[in-house]
């Protein structure tokens, strides 16, 4: 039984894992967008808990008392008056007994709070808003973060690709030096270096494999998958140009939402403080459920209703204090929001062009790329026929591979700031779409 099951587990290490799956597996696996998604419903129960407040409330209340004895009307009967006179009786009325039992049924009825009530729902839909920009903000990062580690790994790996060729390269130059060292083409120092530069690039192909081990590590531990990368770095022409990320991020930005939920909750503070000054209108009832027989149970309504004003003449705390109070926390949440609005535009105008000085170097290094791959070829025949030395020839490979390098490099920003802009501008769909079609 243990065979098939590392033959299958074998088998899905090996499976390709474009960006879009990473990405549903890491809003499936981690435990903070997890807690986002409670958080989200936490707030959405409590805007639909306060749907019902303008509905009446009703509560049933039963009690049971001892008394340290009945309740009674004790007098003396003057029996004087009459024809006869009697004098005077001793006369004792039990008005209740010493155990009571009841039981009621009552209702609260608000009628008119001056804007209490749409004021604390309002603050409970913002609450929701504000719950759900709180998300978006968390996904935005986790999704950076996993473009970072996902096209990471394709670098690394480009990286270690292309340091195991040079290894190979140089491992045949040494072997052709040994064969021009025997027949006395070359002197024993060109041999020499040949064989450090063979051994340089060994040692340097191994931390490359290190650096990719460990990429691939750290995405792994993102997505919770071993799946490799199989979307590729690129750079497209098909992205939106400055002023549409500028017009997306001030109406779509997940930032600019969390603070537009706060300036909501504060107007709604505003409102709250001045229905202070309101007069609140209930509507109230009663209704014995049960009661026993005493004189002073029976003598009881079975039910009644009616209608309480209540005004604030006096309170112990200055209400125009806290409706002034309200109204700077409102005024303080429209600054934050003014301030991060200049904030956000500076960042997508600093993004786009780092994108695109990105994009025009990664564009630039053709030319670098071509150059190099000539020197190269003329510098591997020049070596083979004793014309040039292992140095000219290792340079000539050094500068090669750190063409390759840039343009890689260059490709992996570009990655990063189109994902930025895509996130900033709340566009992250678009991502996607440009990834699916350059692949």
């Amino acid at each position: 039984m243990i065979k098939p099951f590392l033959l299958v587990f074998i088998t899905c290490s090996l499976y390709a894992m474009s960006i879009e799956d990473a990405w549903l597996k890491v809003q499936s696996a981690n435990e903070s967008l997890k807690a986002s998604d409670d958080g989200v419903g936490i707030a959405q129960m409590k805007k639909d808990s306060a749907s019902s407040m303008y509905l009446p409330s009703v509560s049933f209340t039963g009690s049971y008392t001892h008394l340290s004895e009945p309740i009674k009307l004790e007098d003396k009967i003057n029996l004087n008056n009459l024809p006869i006179p009697l004098g005077t009786i001793p006369f004792r009325l039990d008005l209740s007994k010493q155990d009571v039992f009841l039981a009621n049924l009552h209702m609260l009825w608000p009628l008119y709070t001056g804007g209490k009530i749409d004021a604390a729902q309002d603050i409970y839909s913002a609450g929701l808003d504000e719950a759900k920009a709180l998300k978006a903000m968390k996904e935005d990062a986790l999704f950076l973060k996993l473009v970072k580690y996902y096209y990471g790994v394709v670098v690394a790996k480009s990286l270690y690709q292309t340091r195991l060729e040079s290894q190979k390269a140089l491992q045949k130059h040494y072997e052709n030096g040994q064969k021009l060292r025997k027949n006395g083409q070359i002197a024993k120092i060109e041999l020499l270096n040949a064989q450090v530069q063979r051994d340089n690039a060994t040692i340097e192909t191994q931390k490359a494999k290190h650096k990719y081990e460990i990429a691939l590590s750290a995405l792994e531990s993102l997505t919770h998958q071993k799946d490799k990368p199989s979307s590729p770095l690129f750079v497209s022409g098909d992205e939106q140009d400055e002023v549409y990320y500028e017009k997306q991020t001030q109406e779509q930005s997940a930032v600019l939402g969390v603070l537009d939920a706060k300036e909501e909750q504060s107007k709604a503070l505003i409102n709250i403080k001045t229905g202070a000054w309101h007069p609140q209108v209930v509507g109230y009832a009663n209704y014995n459920l049960y009661k026993d027989d005493s004189i002073i149970s029976q003598t009881m309504p079975q039910w009644f209703a009616g209608v309480m004003v209540k005004i604030d003449i006096l309170k112990r705390k200055d209400r125009s204090q806290e409706i002034q109070s309200a109204k700077l926390l409102h005024s303080k949440v429209a600054h934050l929001r003014a301030d991060a609005l200049e904030s956000l535009a500076l960042l997508v105008e600093k993004t786009y062009k780092e994108m695109m000085d990105a994009k025009e170097e990664y564009e630039a290094l053709n030319s670098t790329i071509e150059l190099s791959e000539e020197n190269y070829r003329l510098r591997t025949i020049s070596f083979a026929e004793g014309l040039s030395t292992s140095v000219e020839l290792v340079d000539a490979q050094m500068l090669l591979l750190g063409a390759k390098t840039k343009k890689l490099n260059a490709a992996y920003t570009y990655m990063q700031k189109l994902a930025q802009l895509c996130v900033l501008s709340g566009e992250r769909d678009q991502f996607f779409t440009l990834t699916k079609g350059n692949e």
